[in-house]
């Protein structure tokens, strides 16, 4: 199964993936991941980080079109799990991710572009969306503690005005279950207590494990 976990900056993507991974270890259950964008890749390094971080002016089409390569380059690893109920693609945002900024937020593709774009391309549509429904000004605090911000925000973690109409952008994709089967969970409680809520969500789409 493809699987994407959602949510504004600082709404515990990340450490809700490591949490499922390590239980997807304890259960010897096959698995593959990443985060999106790819900080591993030379597209993030060369093009999308210097962008996000102001280093260098990017049209906002060729951010969207960066996003949308950066996820298609993972097409054939997320197809070896897509369909399968004993193995899963874990992935910390998505395409789902390009949507609410590019076309929600920022206007930069129509949605419905967007998602004809996705069809051409036959880009993976994940099999289940877990949005992490976090407070805005609860996420910032969150990202303020979280590691690896020496260099500060970006153009987006920066904004909390923006970060409310990225919450609400993505509400309206899981209201409509856009590219993909969405669930919202209540991501401003305990680690614990989050991860829980997705296993139950896992549970409802035939994970038991």
């Amino acid at each position: 199964m493809f699987i994407v976990l959602e949510g504004i900056d600082g709404a515990g993507k990340g450490r809700q993936r490591h949490e499922l991974l390590a239980h997807f270890d304890e259960h010897d259950v096959t698995y593959d991941t990443t985060d999106f964008p790819d900080h591993e890749g030379a597209l993030y390094r060369e093009l999308i980080h210097p962008a996000l971080h102001s280093e260098i002016d990017v049209p906002s089409e060729a951010m969207f079109l960066s996003f949308a390569l950066d996820q298609l380059l993972w097409k054939p690893r997320i197809e070896m799990h897509t369909g399968k109920t004993d193995t899963h693609f874990i992935a910390d945002g998505y395409y789902t991710t390009n949507i609410a900024y590019q076309s929600m937020l920022l206007g930069s593709i129509a949605l419905d572009t967007a998602l004809d774009f996705a069809e051409t391309f036959k880009l993976p549509r994940p099999e289940l969306v877990v949005f992490l429904d976090v407070d805005p000004d609860k996420a910032v605090k969150r990202k303020l503690d979280e590691e690896g911000h020496e260099e500060g925000f970006d153009m987006f973690e920066a904004d909390i005005e923006k970060q409310r109409k990225i919450r609400s952008a993505f509400l309206k994709l899981a209201d409509n279950n856009t590219f993909g089967t969405w669930a919202v969970i209540d991501g401003n409680g305990p680690v614990d207590q989050v991860f829980s809520s997705i296993l139950a969500v896992l549970k409802e789409h035939g994970i038991t494990y």
